[in-house]
């Protein structure tokens, strides 16, 4: 993590292009996992307000993928 790189406008850029690119191939939704809110983490509330910031709804969290250690929320975005 590089906080002095942090509210520069490329993430958004690049979620933007990737969104972009996908949706040129006929996807409708956009997919990211992340450390779900049920595990306490500054970082990763920062994390999915970025992600929220640019779209992305909160779908599902599970313990399935990463364990019951490290919660995965999934959140996707629909593709116009």
């Amino acid at each position: 993590m590089l906080p002095d790189r942090h509210r520069r406008g490329i993430g958004r850029e690049l979620v933007e292009a990737a969104a972009a690119q996908v949706a040129a191939n006929g996807t409708r939704l956009l997919q990211v996992k992340t450390l779900g809110p049920s595990e306490p983490s500054a970082d990763y509330a920062r994390t999915r307000s970025f992600y929220e910031a640019v779209g992305f709804i909160g779908l599902e969290e599970t313990t399935a993928f990463w364990g019951e250690a490290n919660p995965c929320l999934i959140m996707v975005k629909v593709l116009d």
